[in-house]
């Protein structure tokens, strides 16, 4: 019975269904906890030891099953992050060299947007493509900014000509 017990609560660990790797993590100290405590009792005859045994199998099969489907679903989230990433990166490249100030503009802030809603994934897969994000972003608005500041200087000398007239 208390093999049994011991299964159930190796069972009973995935119930809750961790949404993170804290989470596997202390599930898995568990399970090891567990896993140790049921090797430690005491051998019971042949033909319930097999049950015994084959039911802590399933139950640790079990476990790892849905700690390794999580994992594979994780892997896949990250791909489909850095995949959108990439996407962004090249859409803020080929603005990069735009003059279309305004509307060019406000289709970098949305893609600053995108990106902050593409999701999360682990800063030295997406270090790369943030930099390239980057400076493509700061490529178009220095860009702009020094468009500008030629405008005001032009601007200045309009106004010293016509001070000058009047």
């Amino acid at each position: 019975d208390l093999k049994y017990n011991i299964c159930k609560a190796i069972d009973n660990l995935t119930n809750e269904n961790p949404t993170s790797h804290q989470l596997w993590q202390k599930l898995i100290e568990k399970c090891k906890v567990l896993n140790e405590k049921w090797r430690t009792m005491r051998r019971l005859n042949k033909k319930d030891n097999t049950k015994a045994w084959n039911n802590l199998r399933a139950s640790l099969n079990n476990f790892y099953k849905n700690k390794n489907d999580f994992y594979k679903n994780k892997k896949e989230d990250t791909e489909k992050v850095i995949a959108t990433k990439t996407v962004i990166c090249e859409k803020a490249e080929s603005f990069k060299e735009n003059t279309d100030w305004k509307e060019t503009t406000q289709k970098l802030i949305k893609l600053q947007e995108d990106w902050k809603n593409a999701g999360f994934s682990p800063n030295h897969l997406t270090s790369q493509l943030w930099k390239r994000f980057k400076t493509a972003c700061n490529g178009f608005f220095n860009a702009k900014k020094a468009h500008f500041k030629n405008l005001d200087k032009a601007k200045e000398q309009n106004l010293l000509v016509k001070k000058a007239l009047l």
